[in-house]
């Protein structure tokens, strides 16, 4: 999707040449992305980025990508007479509206799962807070159906076999955007693990938008909601009117 090959075998011979050239006792990490902005315009299927760097030592390389945080609600469905409607809810604050972890072996022969708890690795591990009423039992089997939901958008993913380490030090990972993902700010974390410790960290920014016409589009109905809601109504009336007419006619 992107022309990326050459530039990632250009940047792979210059990150080899840095880190052959520099003392072993640092512990860097150096990353790049194929580009930094996601375009979303009209008749955007996707995208598919990649990730690729160097690592001064050898090590496991665990890879998340987060963001933008914003409130979530998720709803409970519950049956009145023999109806589906909405039940309780529970409202989780700033949540990760995307997250994807991509890591060189199972997380779990990594590190030691107290110290994926404290990084926040894989999404069983994020942060997610209510301020709901609702017992802990409660808020779990809500925390879980959000997760499930996330994942069945595919806006929540784990792969723990995309991540490729080449010769030890040099490494690769795609990041998949679905057709839904949101727009915003995003953050690329890559890890270095070595003997199941954090040996080093780098974040690199990821920006999702939309441009053309869909991007006017939005911010006229986000800067002018109660026009916009005007416009697709009268949209809705001619519709309505024009296909009665052309049905008469028939």
């Amino acid at each position: 999707m992107f022309p990326v090959k050459r530039r990632f075998a250009r940047c792979c011979a210059i990150f080899g040449a840095l880190f052959l050239a520099a003392p072993a006792a640092a512990q860097s990490i150096v990353v790049d992305l194929s580009t930094r902005e996601v375009a979303i315009s009209t008749g955007f299927t996707g995208a598919e980025l990649l990730l690729f760097g160097a690592t001064e030592g050898s090590g496991d390389i665990v890879v998340t990508v987060e963001g933008p945080r914003r409130d979530e609600i998720i709803r409970r469905k519950e049956r009145v007479a023999g109806i589906w409607v909405n039940g309780a809810s529970v409202t989780f604050e700033k949540a990760p509206a995307y997250y994807r972890t991509a890591a060189s072996k199972p997380l779990d022969e990594i590190a030691a799962p107290a110290i994926l708890e404290k990084l926040q690795i894989g999404s069983d591990r994020i942060d997610l807070f209510t301020r709901t009423a609702g017992d802990a039992a409660s808020v779990l089997t809500f925390r879980e159906a959000f997760i499930r939901t996330k994942k069945r958008q595919a806006l929540y993913s784990e792969d723990m076999s995309d991540l490729k380490i080449i010769r030890g030090r040099l490494f690769r990972s795609t990041i998949p955007f679905p057709v839904n993902v949101p727009i915003g700010t995003y953050q690329v974390t890559v890890h270095l693990f070595k003997n199941g410790q954090l040996v080093s960290s780098e974040k690199t920014p990821l920006t999702v938008q939309k441009v053309g016409l869909e991007a006017k589009i939005y911010d006229f109905a986000h800067d002018h909601a109660a026009w916009y809601g005007a416009i697709a109504i009268a949209i809705a009336l001619m519709a309505g009117w024009f296909a009665g007419v052309i049905f008469r006619r028939a």
